[in-house]
């Protein structure tokens, strides 16, 4: 922990240095595996070729403002988390740009519940809209879901709200310093957040920066990243949320999409062509249990409380022997996963052509016997980095073992 402490200050100077989202930033640290290492390299010169930008960062930011900043954050209840620290959030270390370090005002055990949902949408929606976002965001908070959203007015703001007063958790992730007071609307929401102790203010922006528009598309990234899904309420043809729900499929998330109340009203005409895309229809809370826990069986607690159409994830057997409390309820198995048990039950040996790589070979026996995984869920089963992962993906569908499907989302043929 001491440890940890001290080289907080170079994670600090890092991000004053390098600024929020820094592909380059990314490289340096995986090349020598501390941010100390990396001052120490930039200061000496041996990491050449920075950008004007840094070099005048350099000349302007010192380790003493980094502690001083360390030290505000202490005394103000900001958490500072960086991307070697256990509070850091699993499902950030998958996405391409991970963020090297977080600022956190609220409960920050949020940030390790594996039911987690972004939603996004436009900041004037319409009243069907509000209506949808009331509905679904109540349901999936009564049932133990973080909702996730960027704290903007709108459905940003409806959603926080929603899950608040459905007794539920909710994280904002913010285009600005966790104790900057933006937009001011949403001043006595931040704070019902805070003082709930259901609530967390999350950014990658240190204390003190301000609302610019570059910050905002830079922070859809961490908002989509954070949940297990995205859900757009409404969009316009040039929403921003937009470039969220491009996020979300980039990382092999799940996007969903209200579908719109008026194909001719361009309010909805964003979402519009997500769904054309592949994007799955939400209508109900349900449609998005049914999805979550198909995928994520293991998360799942119990019957009560679900409606009869909630249990159509699982499968008859398992739903008459909901009563054993110590037995989990099973996934419904495809066709070809069913026939795959059945041959191993039956002791016979599957015959496929496989590669020679072990690697490849290994990602191929895992889509066999898991039908279309999303990118980011083979990454975590296989223990495989996300970057390498889909350099061979992209090898295997040369070679045609593999079919790449909408969103990042992988089967083997």
């Amino acid at each position: 922990m001491a440890e940890q402490n001290e080289q907080l200050r170079y994670w600090i100077w890092l991000s004053l240095v390098f600024g929020a989202g820094s592909t380059k930033l990314s490289i340096y640290l995986k090349q020598l595996a501390s941010p100390q290492a990396v001052y120490e390299a930039v200061q000496t010169g041996m990491i050449r070729n920075l950008s004007p930008a840094v070099q005048k960062n350099m000349l302007q930011h010192t380790l003493g403002e980094a502690d001083s900043l360390a030290y505000y954050c202490r005394t103000h209840q900001i958490e500072l988390i960086p991307y070697d620290s256990e509070l850091y959030p699993p499902m950030l270390r998958h996405i391409g740009t991970p963020p090297i370090l977080l600022t956190a005002w609220g409960n920050t055990e949020l940030l390790s519940n594996p039911l987690s949902f972004s939603v996004v949408g436009t900041r004037n929606p319409s009243p069907y809209s509000e209506k949808v976002t009331n509905a679904i965001v109540s349901a999936l908070a009564q049932r133990d879901f973080t909702i996730v959203s960027g704290c903007a007015k709108g459905i940003d703001a409806i959603a926080h709200a929603a899950a608040l007063d459905a007794g539920g958790t909710t994280i904002a992730v913010l285009g600005c310093g966790v104790n900057v007071n933006y937009p001011r609307e949403n001043q006595i929401l931040r704070e019902r957040m805070i003082s709930s102790g259901k609530g967390l203010l999350l950014s990658e922006y240190l204390p003190g920066t301000q609302p610019v528009p570059a910050n905002f598309p830079k922070r859809n990234r961490i908002l989509s990243g954070l949940g297990y899904a995205t859900a757009v309420m409404e969009a316009a043809m040039r929403s921003g949320s937009l470039i969220t729900a491009d996020c979300a499929a980039e990382q092999g998330k799940y996007l969903f999409c209200v579908p719109p109340a008026d194909l001719f009203d361009a309010r909805y005409a964003g979402t519009i062509p997500l769904l054309r895309d592949g994007a799955i229809p939400l209508m109900s809370h349900e449609d998005v249990l049914m999805v979550y826990y198909d995928r994520y069986p293991q998360y799942y607690q119990g019957t009560d409380g679900l409606k009869d159409s909630e249990r159509l994830v699982f499968t008859e057997e398992s739903i008459g022997s909901a009563g054993n409390s110590e037995k989990r309820l099973e996934p419904v198995k495809t066709e070809k996963e069913s026939a795959i048990r059945s041959q191993k039950e039956m002791d016979v040996p599957v015959e496929e052509n496989l590669p020679e790589d072990e690697t490849e070979k290994q990602i191929v026996t895992y889509l066999r016997e898991h039908g279309s995984v999303y990118v980011d869920d083979i990454a975590a089963a296989l223990d495989m980095d996300l970057s390498e992962l889909l350099s061979t993906l992209t090898m295997l569908e040369l070679d045609g073992f593999v079919e790449s499907l909408f969103g990042k989302q992988y089967r083997a043929l």
